[in-house]
């Protein structure tokens, strides 16, 4: 009985470890951070338009939407993305590709959208 409860913990702590090393572990400083990021980009579409130009590139974002995205600035668009692709949900998802995305999306909203 004692050998399984210490393989149970050994692979909790595993479990626990891979999840932490991947982002799906937050601190409530992290979580509270990404909770002000969304709710830069809500109410309406722009979450919308952002993720699905990212994910699958058949979508672009409008000149209202990049605005949004450059109010809430490059470390709250960087850290959504990031927690995003950690999730093991997403697995699936290219994440260079949508990384790349990224870049060039942040520049071409800096290009268009009337923003210091």
């Amino acid at each position: 009985m004692a050998e399984t409860t210490n393989q149970f913990s050994s692979r909790a702590i595993a479990a626990a470890f891979c999840f932490a090393v991947m982002g799906i572990i937050l601190t409530e400083g992290q979580q509270d951070f990404l909770t002000e990021c969304r709710k830069k980009l809500a109410p309406g579409q722009c979450g919308w338009q952002i993720g699905n130009e990212l994910y699958t590139g058949n979508v672009t974002v409008d000149q209202q939407c990049c605005s949004r995205l450059l109010d809430m600035g490059e470390k709250c668009h960087k850290e959504l993305l990031k927690n995003y692709l950690s999730s093991p949900d997403h697995a699936n998802i290219n994440a260079t590709e949508v990384w790349q995305r990224s870049d060039i999306l942040w520049s071409r909203c800096s290009k268009i959208s009337a923003h210091p």
